[in-house]
């Protein structure tokens, strides 16, 4: 369990032996990361302490002195009636003790924006496994046609320059083919020494569907506004 300082701005942990651990730099990461991924129920707010109804009317009684020279220059009824105003203020119903606040607002928000970043970065991760070729159909190859050479060259009808263009095609991106759906598998027992050779699913192309499955697993869990802060 987590604890905030009174002050709000400080986290400790207390350890088994009643010892108090700060954390700073590092281990406030790992708390932010806790909360984001356990909740904000394993952090406690700041103690607060409520005092006694005698704690504030001492605070306000005024100095013994002071009081002595009430009597003396307007009476002890005068006097009863300020003392007692500071007593109906503070009722004897007013027990004090310590209680537990709320956690501060700095904490869920930080651990937000920490699930919101581990989000995008999963998001981002995993678009680009999807946009990789699957295994099991390949790549076609894909063509552009680019200008190598430009020259003016006249033309007799229109009595004008002509510009013409020389290009070539050039391969933007090489085909892949398609790996084999199965391969063959021997295996061979230890004791007879005698081989078996069994067809398998091709083990690559298991491994691509299972992360190209759990990758569209993530994208579909996105949030949008974080899919939003990509596409900006």
């Amino acid at each position: 369990m987590y604890k905030i300082t009174s002050d709000l701005d400080s986290v400790y942990i207390k350890n088994s032996d009643n010892t108090i651990t700060f954390l700073d730099g590092k281990n406030l990461q790992q708390f932010i990361q806790d909360v984001a991924e356990q909740g904000i129920d394993i952090v406690e707010g700041p103690d607060v302490v409520e005092p006694s109804y005698s704690e504030l009317r001492t605070s306000e009684y005024p100095p013994i002195t002071d009081q002595l020279d009430k009597i003396y220059h307007s009476g002890v009824t005068n006097w009863k009636k300020d003392i007692k105003a500071i007593k109906d203020k503070h009722p004897k119903t007013i027990t004090g003790g310590t209680t537990i606040g709320d956690v501060p607002d700095w904490v869920q928000t930080a651990a937000d924006n920490w699930t919101f970043n581990k989000q995008l970065r999963e998001y981002v991760d995993a678009v680009e496994r999807l946009s990789q070729y699957i295994l099991s159909v390949g790549r076609e190859e894909i063509t552009e046609e680019v200008i190598v050479s430009t020259e003016e060259v006249w033309n007799e009808e229109t009595e004008e320059y002509d510009t013409v263009n020389t290009t070539e095609t050039v391969i933007t991106q090489t085909a892949i083919e398609p790996l084999e759906a199965t391969v063959e598998v021997t295996e061979t027992d230890e004791e007879t020494m005698e081989s078996t050779t069994t067809t398998v699913t091709n083990p690559l192309i298991v491994r691509d569907e299972e992360e190209r499955a759990a990758a569209q697993a993530v994208i579909d869990a996105t949030p949008q506004t974080v899919i939003d802060a990509v596409d900006k």
